[in-house]
């Protein structure tokens, strides 16, 4: 009975051990932030391994810097994706140290409707993610022929769920369209733009996305707008607070002004169309629709 015992559980430790050993020679795709990550995971996976650097909503992108242990994930990746348009320039740096082969990068900023100068909150671009998302299925056929149908089977669905997202933005547009709101930041603005809200106060978010504190005269316009009213809704960053930021936020709901909060990387365990989704509800609900 011990031999049999025995002999079962090596067996049951060999089995465990294959499985390692198939699941280290799966590819693996390294994703700087998460919110391109989780798209990739649902075409890629399981036959490819998803890892995103930056995934928590603590961290603030624009302060990030990358240590060894991210360079040592790159170096080891069979594709990278990234959101591009200078925002993630650091896995740039890192791709191009690894050397000798470089690996297939895929970027949210590679869609044709990106231009130099352009908003490079990109994951709030419906567009652009199911640019992303086509384009991300031909290099996972590239890199791993031999699941070249599973790729594309898993891409229709996410472009099917994407396209769901689109017909809930086109349906609250109806209510929205040229509404005015205020963001502290241009992180909501490719959103906005879809619902057919007007946004207001650039000059205030452009400082505080650059790290500088905003012109008093843009802070004062801001107040202003929200004390009289002139806004119907205030988003803001909430990965990126500062004093001048909560002052505006405070004033916001004092005056029951709906203020919305939005994030640059998403919360742990959320698919990005669930993600959206809920963002795109909170907003109907600020113009008292039901979602």
């Amino acid at each position: 009975m011990r031999f049999a015992v025995s002999v079962f559980s090596c067996l049951i430790a060999a089995c465990a051990c294959m499985g390692a050993v198939r699941a280290a020679e799966a590819p693996i795709v390294v994703a700087a932030e998460n919110t391109w990550g989780d798209l990739a995971a649902q075409v890629a996976e399981p036959d490819m391994h998803v890892h995103s650097i930056l995934a928590s909503p603590a961290l603030d992108p624009h302060l990030y810097e990358p240590g060894p242990a991210e360079g040592r994930l790159v170096h080891d990746a069979t594709l990278i994706v990234a959101n591009g348009a200078g925002y993630d320039a650091w896995i740039d740096r890192l791709a191009q140290a690894r050397g000798g082969k470089q690996v297939p990068i895929v970027r949210a900023d590679g869609w044709s409707g990106w231009h130099e100068g352009d908003n490079v909150h990109l994951w709030y671009n419906l567009a652009a993610v199911a640019s992303f998302v086509g384009r991300f299925v031909v290099v996972c056929q590239q890199v791993d022929p031999a699941h070249a149908q599973a790729y594309e089977a898993r891409g229709k669905t996410l472009l099917a769920a994407v396209d769901q997202v689109r017909q809930q933005v086109v349906e609250v547009r109806s209510k929205t369209v040229g509404q005015p709101v205020a963001a502290t930041e241009p992180v909501f603005t490719p959103l906005a733009d879809s619902l057919g809200l007007h946004m207001t106060q650039q000059a205030f978010q452009q400082a505080i996305m650059n790290d500088v504190e905003p012109p008093a005269s843009a802070v004062a316009a801001f107040e202003r707008d929200i004390s009289q009213h002139h806004v119907r809704l205030v988003a803001y960053n909430a990965q990126a607070d500062r004093p001048s930021v909560q002052r505006l936020i405070a004033q916001a709901r004092q005056e029951k002004i709906p203020v919305l909060p939005v994030l640059e990387i998403m919360p742990p365990d959320q698919h990005w169309q669930t993600w959206v989704q809920h963002t795109v509800t909170q907003v109907a609900q600020a113009f008292g629709q039901e979602p």
